[in-house]
């Protein structure tokens, strides 16, 4: 399958977006980085907003996305009203910062916690199909929840070093959600490799006649997914822990929490690169 580019792009930014938001949150039941608050806010909305729009060019005729909207079980369905609600969550959210000075309620921040959680989960539900076999696996959706783990906690360090907010409360999440990420984006691409198909159907696609209807071979360490997987591996897993660990040792989280940032970002854009290239080989079949 090609790399679907707006469907990674929006991925990201919206595990990007969720991790940001939940991870202020989490400062907010804290009591800490009340002077970071507002710009936090700022970078998750931008993240969100870019994101949807990165979804729309998915489509060659974007306006037809509205016919989908119509069928409460469409995955875009329930993508839209997980989005919603967290803009509403959002909304209120910042709403008591301005009211309260950089803090906010308990309960709005364990919503905002909550519902980022959600879209993150509802997002990578609608990918799980069982006409593609190497995506109908729950731990792709566990891979989306790891990456905003790391890009969540290391996004708000560095926008707390930015204002002068102490950002030593973040070093043990920035740390946890590092090792997380790794498990949880390597279960997901090695899971690919455990993945068969157990019948092949009679129905054949005839608009790919030189396509092999049987094969469903599929192997992250090969052909085109060699490189992304390799990148995935060094850039989002190993790199990402060992900038938080020197981001919590020394407290340098410009540095280090930017590198961290910058290497899950790649990393996640890698494994999204071999999410769709392990739909290719098993395209024919359905």
């Amino acid at each position: 399958m090609e790399l679907q580019w707006p469907l990674i792009i929006f991925t990201t930014l919206v595990s990007w977006c969720a991790g940001t938001f939940a991870t202020q949150a989490y400062l907010a039941l804290k009591g800490t980085g009340q002077k970071a608050q507002i710009r936090c806010w700022i970078v998750s909305a931008v993240l969100l907003v870019v994101g949807g729009i990165a979804v729309f060019f998915h489509l060659q005729h974007w306006e037809r996305i509205f016919n989908g909207f119509g069928h409460i079980t469409s995955g875009i369905t329930q993508e839209l009203i997980a989005i919603i609600v967290l803009a509403i969550v959002a909304v209120i959210y910042l709403a008591m910062l301005r009211k309260n000075e950089g803090n906010v309620p308990k309960w709005v921040a364990i919503l905002a916690i909550v519902t980022s959680a959600v879209l993150v989960m509802v997002m990578g539900h609608s990918y799980m199909m069982e006409a593609r076999p190497a995506w109908c696996n729950v731990l792709w959706i566990v891979s989306l929840l790891g990456v905003a783990c790391i890009l969540g906690p290391a996004t708000v360090a560095v926008v707390c070093e930015t204002v002068g907010e102490d950002a030593s409360e973040l070093g043990m999440p920035a740390f946890v959600g590092s090792i997380i990420n790794a498990v949880a984006s390597l279960a997901a691409a090695l899971m690919i490799n455990t993945t068969h198909v157990s019948e092949v159907g009679n129905y054949y696609d005839l608009t790919h006649p030189m396509k092999d209807i049987t094969a469903s071979g599929l192997n992250i360490f090969g052909g085109e997914s060699l490189i992304p997987t390799l990148l995935m591996i060094v850039l989002g897993c190993a790199a990402p822990i060992a900038c938080a660990y020197m981001g919590k040792k020394t407290g340098n989280w410009k540095v280090y929490g930017s590198a961290a940032v910058v290497c899950a970002v790649i990393g996640a854009v890698c494994l999204r690169a071999v999410f769709y290239l392990a739909g290719a080989s098993v395209f024919g079949i359905y």
